[in-house]
């Protein structure tokens, strides 16, 4: 169902949005207006099923809006919200038989109330065949769900299949691989799914059935008494026309299989192609009758020819080097993502000696934890090569911007950067490394960075912790220590001194900023 929230007020739009559990409702889509004219173009565009209003706004007032909505949307039940409890607003919300009348200040339970009440009132309507469409829609969700398991041919004959299929029907499987992960919700994919795709497939004739799986896939089976294997791909390529590529990842087209119990087949060579996501352009086109895998049998490593560029500071070699790595894995490859982030770590890394041999601590910043992370998080090939290339150009910059002096300054954060979990770590032990007086070392360093030796150790410490907070695992009392800090409530001072936030706070600042990736 979709319902409608029409009020002048952001705010309390917002909140109403924020603190009702829609889902528990049976809402799948919560659409906003600013004003009874915005609320009329979107209501007339997106049918909600409920209107929840209120009743003086500027342009036009719910009272307005809902009459002429009465005789467009009939079967649309209205809720009235205001804070104004005079009598012709109430004889107005009788007239156009509102299903409610709610009063200002809202009260979150009574808006509940009144929407579940509407929900109740348009199925007893007449609203029934949504119900059973609702029922076949959820039965064949758990069909398709089932295609995606290998079936024991003795239950074969048990499935529940929907009008139309035969167990002897030609099967294959689709998939939809959509940006950002988990960040794309349930129901989103779920209208994506019914009211975006399956028209696409209904248009050409082609019956299907689908569920939404991990990292936001959707997994279609199309099937039929004759293969309809070129209609697929006009489809394919149909769909991919229509969505940005930043939008939809990849299709997947599995081969043909005959028959209801090697559906599973269809599925699973699916998956396996969908690896080569990884590799290949967004908004590409996978399937089995494209070119076979050129990658060759033996992979180079160019670990150490990359650390001759780099010592030889040769940036022509490096970037003849850095071509060579990428041309191995170029689509279609045979490798997994997961061995070719292993060798691209292994080139930061490598990236990294070159850095520390260098004296250029500026891009030594991230641990090798956190170079793993972005490694892991990288969801293409290019992604994680034009890191790697953005990094070596640091290395060249940081080489044609060294000052004399920075010998010592690199001495200084390399102990830091070595020694920064150490409670104990302090001016006298850092001059003591480099064996110099305490105030000369403090003097040299600020007239070189422009901190202080004490702002950079603190500020060290907390991108430290920054990168540790955005791993649930970790306990803010373990990461305390981990950066020094063995008083926890003390690096909570600094922490927020440093960053405006409490570690807390930072902490939920990013799991609200995850569920919005890249939603990436």
């Amino acid at each position: 169902m979709k319902v409608l929230i029409v009020d002048d007020e952001k705010i309390t739009r917002s909140g109403l949005t924020a603190s009702i559990d829609w889902d528990q409702l049976g809402i799948d889509t919560v659409l906003e207006a600013s004003d009874g004219a915005e609320g009329l173009r979107i209501a007339f565009a997106e049918k909600p099923d409920i209107i929840l209003t209120d009743m003086r706004m500027p342009r036009m007032d719910g009272v307005a809006m809902a009459e002429k909505l009465h005789e467009s949307l009939p079967d649309s039940a209205i809720i009235f919200m205001s804070g104004y409890s005079d009598k012709e607003y109430l004889k107005a919300a009788i007239h156009l038989k509102a299903v409610s009348y709610v009063e200002k200040p809202l009260d979150t339970t009574e808006v509940t109330d009144a929407i579940r009440l509407a929900a109740e009132q348009l199925m007893e309507k007449g609203l029934v065949k949504r119900g059973r469409s609702v029922e076949l829609a959820e039965h064949e969700n758990r069909l398709a769900e089932m295609l995606t398991h290998s079936l024991v041919p003795e239950t074969i004959s048990d499935l529940s299949l929907p009008d139309g299929m035969s167990p002897d029907d030609h099967f294959t499987c689709l998939l939809f691989q959509f940006t950002g992960g988990e960040l794309i919700s349930i129901p989103g994919l779920r209208r994506i799914a019914s009211e975006e795709l399956s028209p696409v497939f209904a248009g050409r004739g082609i019956s299907e059935i689908h569920v939404m799986k991990e990292n936001s896939c959707i997994c279609f089976f199309a099937y039929g008494q004759k293969s309809p294997r070129d209609t697929l791909r006009s489809i394919c390529s149909r769909i991919r026309q229509t969505y940005d590529p930043d939008t939809l990842k990849c299709i997947v087209l599995g081969d043909t299989m005959h028959g209801i119990s090697h559906a599973y087949d269809t599925y699973s060579g699916a998956v396996v192609l969908l690896q080569q996501a990884f590799f290949s352009e967004p908004g590409a086109i996978l399937s089995n009758e494209e070119k076979t895998a050129h990658t060759p049998p033996i992979i180079k490593d160019y670990s150490q020819d990359y650390l001759e560029a780099l010592e030889e500071e040769d940036r022509g070699l490096c970037d003849r080097v850095l071509a060579d790595i990428h041309a191995q894995f170029m689509p279609p490859c045979r490798l997994l993502p997961g061995q070719v982030k292993d060798i691209y770590y292994q080139l930061f890394l490598t990236l990294q000696k070159a850095a520390r041999k260098s004296r250029m601590t500026e891009i030594l910043i991230k641990e090798n934890q956190s170079i793993w992370a972005m490694v892991e998080n990288a969801d293409s090939l290019d992604v994680l090569h034009n890191e790697l290339i953005h990094s070596t150009d640091e290395y060249f910059e940081g080489l044609s911007s060294r000052e004399t002096g920075s010998n010592m300054v690199f001495a200084i954060k390399e102990f830091i950067r070595q020694n920064y979990r150490n409670e104990s770590l302090s001016i006298k032990s850092v001059s003591d490394h480099v064996n110099r007086s305490a105030p000369y070392v403090c003097t040299f360093f600020k007239s070189e960075t422009g901190l202080t030796l004490n702002q950079y150790i603190t500020a060290y410490r907390i991108e430290r912790a920054q990168e540790m907070l955005s791993d649930p695992r970790y306990k803010i009392t373990d990461i305390a220590a981990k950066v020094g800090y063995t008083d926890v409530n003390y690096f909570g001072k600094i922490f927020k001194k440093v960053t405006n936030m409490s570690p807390s706070e930072f902490r939920s600042n990013l799991s609200a900023g995850n569920e919005s990736y890249s939603n990436k």
